[in-house]
């Protein structure tokens, strides 16, 4: 009976995985990077959407969305993150493969270590880059290393990671996983009896030959045989070991994947805590969604100008200087006006700058301008501006008009 390898599709995932990681920076949405913080403007670009600080409540419902997500999918597939798409474990087996190329065509030892070390320079390299490239763009990045003007910040944080990467790929590697790695902790609050694991099979017990091939290509060195372990990452490749030596016996495998035995209250992944769990992480896309498409397009900030003093006019009249932040939320570049919405039986004038007023795409532009109310109220008023866009109200903004 001849059963399938993992190891195919594992590796395909863990090559689609790698490709999304790099090729995300380089991926662009209406002129910025699909997925890229810029910390020199405090802006988040996300899917084609710039978050700034302000906006901070969508942040805040990225980073719970990440949570619940990292909870159901803990709580449904267990550590099949860790085997099947984890940076760590795709690093190193991409690093042992290489490893046996260099073993199998370098016979010189010396030269062959050497060729080891630089083979995990240049993944570490690769790796410190691509984190670098959620921050600057490739491009940019590309150029600023060349001229050897890449900043003090990420030039720092470029030869940490490098070296961080380095000596985890040289000497720690999947140690990191057995004993170093929190996931693998954390993991034991979410599962339950209906998680996904790699089980040996105790009612096929009889048919294992003692083989213990199972062992031998275990990365974190588990005896499945033993029942559950926290340090078992669920990458299948004892299950592979395993169908290789029965299949030549014309029997099948001994392990498999399994959500639990009912026998033992399992067996059931879809239930009430995946239910409201999934429930959870549709609410919050839906609120995600909803909160992206509706967001303003721009937004308008005011505070008092000048000195903050007001100055009264001989015809009864009283000027306050203002200074107000335009935002420009969008794509591509726009002109905006400013309005003042009147006080009944008083005149109401802008003075300064206040129509066709550009501002860059993603950009803040600066604006001084005064506001003359004639006769001048008895008492301070609040005034409402509003700005807008193609003669379209965007946004609005109050403040608060002095009389003395």
């Amino acid at each position: 009976m001849q059963q399938s390898r993992l190891a195919p599709k594992r590796e395909a995932v863990q090559w689609f995985s790698t490709a999304t990681l790099l090729l995300t920076p380089f991926v662009r949405v209406g002129g910025e990077s699909l997925l890229r913080l810029d910390a020199s403007t405090r802006t988040l670009y996300f899917f084609g959407a710039a978050v700034r600080i302000e906006e901070f409540y969508l942040v805040l419902l990225i980073s719970l969305l990440f949570v619940f997500v990292f909870l159901f999918v803990t709580m449904l597939f267990g550590r099949v993150w860790c085997g099947w798409f984890c940076p760590q474990s795709t690093l190193t087996d991409f690093l042992e493969a290489m490893e046996r190329r260099i073993k199998k065509g370098v016979k010189n030892r010396v030269v062959a270590r050497v060729a080891r070390h630089l083979a995990a320079a240049a993944l570490a390299f690769l790796v410190a880059s691509n984190l670098i490239w959620y921050f600057i763009p490739p491009a940019e990045y590309l150029q600023r290393l060349l001229a050897l003007n890449l900043g003090a910040v990420a030039g720092i944080t470029l030869v940490m990671v490098t070296t961080i990467v380095w000596v985890d790929l040289t000497y720690i590697r999947r140690y990191f996983c057995s004993a170093i790695c929190p996931y693998g902790r954390i993991q034991l609050m979410a599962m339950d009896a209906n998680t996904l694991t790699l089980e040996f099979d105790p009612d096929e017990a009889c048919r294992c030959i003692g083989c213990n091939s199972c062992v031998r290509v275990c990365p974190t060195g588990v005896d499945i045989r033993n029942g559950f372990q926290v340090e078992c990452i669920n990458c299948g490749r004892c299950l592979d070991a395993c169908r290789g030596v029965l299949n030549r016996l014309y029997q099948p495998g001994i392990m498999h994947y399994t959500f639990g035995r009912r026998a033992a209250g399992g067996g059931r992944p879809v239930n009430p805590r995946s239910l409201l769990l999934a429930a959870v992480i549709v609410v919050l896309s839906g609120m995600l969604a909803y909160a992206t498409i509706h967001r303003s397009v721009a937004t308008i900030k005011v505070s008092r100008g000048g000195d903050g003093g007001v100055r009264r006019l001989p015809d009864g009249g009283v000027v306050n200087f203002y200074t107000a932040y335009l935002e420009n939320r969008s794509r591509v570049p726009a002109l905006y006006g400013i309005r003042v919405a009147g006080v009944a039986g008083e005149k109401v004038e802008l003075l300064g700058p206040t129509e066709k007023i550009k501002v860059e795409a993603n950009e803040n532009r600066r604006v001084d301008f005064m506001v003359r109310v004639t006769p001048a109220p008895s008492s301070p008023e609040k005034l409402k501006l509003r700005l807008l866009r193609n003669e379209t109200p965007v946004a609005e903004a109050e403040m608060t008009l002095l009389v003395n």
